[in-house]
């Protein structure tokens, strides 16, 4: 896949900054329980556990593929969140590059024909750690490229004074400011739905939309999600003017989706010490599951009332849990076509 600046790696030199990286760890934040849409027929998956942790080792796994390889600007790290239980995430940025827009990219592949599921879903935890050693400061993307490698769309969380906060990339124009920031340090949970028969697209941060029903992609280009990317693009017009700030990456989900109620997500979601009270559209031809996770790793589904199955009609439905006591739970509307 080309560099979305038209640029070429250069070969490694020993020009790597020898700061320990993971001075400052990751912290989980204490943020509202997010509801995470995760229909249709998964596209792809990784929690990172079947990676080999070190410098340069999340190219080469899975399909991975990227450029600076050999200059520890990307690679697998092993419990860098301090009592998040995440075990191994990824990460892009820190060290010297050799471009000034270093990527790495998983192959999906994933076009839509008539008759098959015309959306992609995508939640992927990401996170934004500041500059320690240098006062430069970049940007960071999680990026859609078709299946040629030409670049189509992205969101950028970007970390520079000015800038700071996210923006809408639509490969053409401008980049549009969401008006929503980050926390830099925060582990932060990012939904984004593509509709590429209508060349549109929603996201969200934590369950704060970022946009909703936006325009995909303004190139000409052919639209179709070929790669999924993460990207660090520098401030700087040469790669020695980078900054040591990163990106992390924990788990990760693609998914084709059937159309229905866009962007889906909850009418209200109502959190006391005692219960949490979910409430959501329910949508004829459609079967609704409550999934549930401590730990956005394990999801059960085992909760008493739980199960929504062949809704017939229009409604609204609602799901109440009783525990309590918990630090955090994440919970997800699982829904599925009824067959």
């Amino acid at each position: 896949m080309p560099d979305r600046d038209g640029s070429t790696s250069t070969s490694p030199d020993s020009m790597i900054h020898p700061f320990p990286r993971h001075i400052i760890a990751f912290i989980l934040a204490s943020m509202p329980l997010v509801v995470l849409p995760a229909e249709g027929g998964l596209l792809y998956r990784t929690d990172f556990e079947n990676f080999v942790s070190g410098d340069d080792k999340w190219v080469g796994t899975d399909g991975w593929i990227g450029n600076n390889t050999g200059r520890a600007v990307h690679g697998i790290d092993q419990d860098v969140i301090a009592g998040g239980g995440l075990g191994k995430t990824a990460f892009i940025g820190f060290s010297l590059p050799s471009s000034t827009l270093a990527f790495v990219a998983k192959p999906i592949n994933y076009s839509p024909q008539p008759g098959d599921l015309p959306l992609v879903r995508v939640e992927t935890l990401v996170g934004i750690q500041d500059s320690i050693a240098k006062t430069t400061r970049d940007s960071f993307f999680v990026s859609v490229y078709n299946s040629s490698g030409g670049y189509l769309a992205g969101i950028r969380f970007d970390n520079r004074p000015a800038t700071y906060g996210i923006w809408r990339a639509d490969g053409a124009n401008a980049d549009h400011d969401t008006g929503v920031i980050f926390y830099r340090g925060e582990l932060h949970l990012l939904s984004f739905t593509v509709n590429l028969p209508t060349n549109r697209w929603s996201a969200e941060l934590d369950g704060i939309p970022l946009f909703e029903d936006a325009p995909f992609t303004a190139t000409t280009r052919a639209v179709g999600f070929g790669y999924l990317a993460y990207e660090w693009q520098l401030g700087a017009a040469t790669a020695t003017g980078y900054g040591d700030n990163w990106m992390l990456v924990a788990d990760t989900v693609v998914r084709s989706a059937p159309l229905g109620i866009e962007p889906f997500k909850p009418s209200s979601f109502i959190h006391t010490a005692a219960t949490t009270t979910l409430t959501w559209p329910g949508q004829k031809g459609f079967d609704y599951q409550i999934e549930y996770s401590n730990d956005l790793i394990d999801w059960r589904r085992d909760l008493t009332g739980s199960a929504f199955p062949t809704i017939l009609v229009d409604q609204t439905l609602t799901f109440q849990d009783a525990a309590s006591g918990l630090p955090r739970r994440f919970y997800r509307v699982l829904r599925s076509e009824t067959p």
